[in-house]
């Protein structure tokens, strides 16, 4: 199956792309501006429907003048695309505009059961929306910066410097806080996701708090060290309400991956591209990442952030988190301490 660059680039071309949702339906799409007699045959007899002009409501001025366009109903899709919403009507005109071409689409849908096979026996690219989604989160930015301003904080005798964020789609604020001075190689960074129980109340059933704390004081210690505090992660996705009914849960006797998923929820929702959209937006394309969690470092890098060096933040655990603690090395891959048979942890870290 091509790659998204692949496909793009087949497209730009004026090249026909099979874009589907297997939940849904599929389409056949290809720019309006470059559409030919031949293209739109090709399409009229593969479709069971009409044909429909994609394009948005700021754009429709700039409807496409090609005497090959057939008569087709016109639909409309978000300004951002899938940045601001969900639906293949949004994934196709951002074909369009990922290529670099007018955000007017022509589409005509297909059976769902016969759309992949027709695409592979025509040799056509292939893209789902997911596809599309993650192209744009990994190369765009959804992210305004609202404000920088001093912070003094109690681990530096100088001020950090605060940097506000907030998504343009969704009104989530994340705040980047950078210690004083300049890294002179790569910085240190920390991506703490949002915990008000253990943040801000002290929990003794997370190690987030101690984590958070710690933190802070090695970032002060290291010039223009970076903490990307992640607001939105709260219980590793879940929401807050979720994580009191998942610790209702644990106080029966599950642990923390167990009372996810017996509650319906994933063992980890949280998604790490805004985190690597802040350290761009710094001007970094290259950290030293703090974090035990090995799925932070595949994300950045999966989001264009290089990880050099991943270097632990052990805390000790106390008879509250000792179990949990366990749990995140055993089932969520967390480099943590080695479990003792009692249920207690060693202080073995691994780097």
């Amino acid at each position: 199956m091509p790659t998204v660059p692949l496909a793009l680039d087949d497209f730009r071309r004026g090249g026909i792309v099979l874009l589907h949702d297997p939940a849904a339906v599929s389409y056949l799409v290809l720019a309006a501006e470059l559409a030919t007699a031949a293209s739109v045959d090709f399409v009229r007899k593969a479709g069971t429907a009409g044909f429909k002009l994609a394009t948005t409501a700021g754009d429709l001025i700039l409807q496409i003048a090609n005497p090959n366009l057939p008569a087709c109903e016109i639909v409309f899709a978000n300004e951002q695309g899938l940045l601001q919403s969900e639906g293949i009507i949004g994934a196709a005109v951002d074909v369009a505009r990922m290529s670099g071409l007018k955000p007017t689409v022509l589409l005509s849908a297909l059976p769902l059961q016969d759309s992949m096979p027709f695409a592979r026996r025509h040799c056509l690219p292939i893209l789902s929306i997911d596809d599309v989604t993650r192209h744009r989160h990994r190369n765009e930015s959804a992210l305004d910066l609202v404000a920088v301003a001093d912070l003094p904080i109690s681990h530096s005798d100088r001020p950090f410097r605060a940097h506000s964020f907030r998504c343009r789609f969704d009104g989530v604020e994340h705040l980047a806080l950078v210690s004083p001075g300049t890294a002179v190689a790569e910085p240190l960074v920390r991506i703490h996701s949002e915990c008000l129980t253990g943040d801000a109340f002290g929990s003794l059933r997370c190690d987030c708090g101690p984590q958070l704390s710690e933190s802070l004081r090695r970032l002060a210690a290291s010039p223009g060290g970076i903490l990307v505090y992640m607001r939105g992660h709260e219980g590793r996705g879940i929401g807050l309400a979720n994580k009191m009914r998942a610790y209702a849960l644990q106080d029966q006797g599950m642990d923390t991956v167990e009372a996810n998923r017996a509650l319906g929820l994933p063992d980890d929702a949280r998604d790490f591209a805004h985190a690597a959209q802040i350290l761009r937006a710094l001007g970094h394309f290259q950290v030293r990442l703090l974090t035990n969690n090995p799925e932070k470092a595949d994300s950045l890098r999966r989001h264009r952030i290089t990880v050099t060096k991943v270097e632990p933040l052990i805390i000790p655990p106390n008879p509250f988190n000792a179990r949990y603690l366990s749990t995140k090395a055993e089932k969520l891959g967390h480099a943590l301490h080695s479990p003792f048979p009692n249920g207690e942890l060693s202080r073995t870290s691994y780097s």
